[in-house]
């Protein structure tokens, strides 16, 4: 991908709307990876979903940040563009972007929150079970220091 610049702006219609297309496409795959995440929160699935899907959004946005600065320089460009028609596309998209990347901020609010709420419950299960080991140690103990009794009956 090229950078573009004022001067060459009006020559690359297409090539500009190729590119913010591809953007819109990464986004729409971002909010989807987003919401998997959250529903595999929600439902308590495995753990290497869980991870795989994180690591596939991870790519992706890495994808994206890569590309931001040719997706910046459209976005700031596209006030000097002559045709109308051309700035309304560009527009539509540039807002349809936009409307995605807020519906992704929402959902990854979510799943922080829920990825909070689960750090809580391990916690409280990891207190509980080490509670356990000290009652499980001290019952021990106890049964250790009492004299043996001896069954005199038979």
């Amino acid at each position: 991908m090229y950078k573009p610049t004022d001067d060459n702006l009006a020559n690359n219609y297409d090539e500009i709307i190729e590119i913010l297309t591809t953007q819109l496409k990464y986004h729409q795959e971002l909010l989807r990876y987003t919401c998997k995440i959250k529903e595999t929160l929600t439902e308590n699935c495995n753990a290497d979903l869980l991870d795989k899907t994180m690591n596939e959004r991870g790519l992706l946005i890495d994808k994206l940040i890569s590309s931001k600065k040719y997706y910046d320089s459209i976005k700031e460009s596209s006030s000097f563009a002559d045709n109308s028609i051309w700035k309304t596309s560009v527009d539509v998209l540039l807002h349809q972007i936009h409307q995605l990347l807020n519906s992704t901020i929402i959902h990854d609010a979510e799943n922080t929150s829920l990825i909070k709420d689960h750090i809580k419950d391990i916690t409280y299960n990891l207190e509980k079970i080490q509670e356990g080991k000290h009652l499980l140690n001290n019952e021990k103990r106890c049964v250790e220091m009492l004299p043996s009794l001896i069954d005199i009956c038979g």
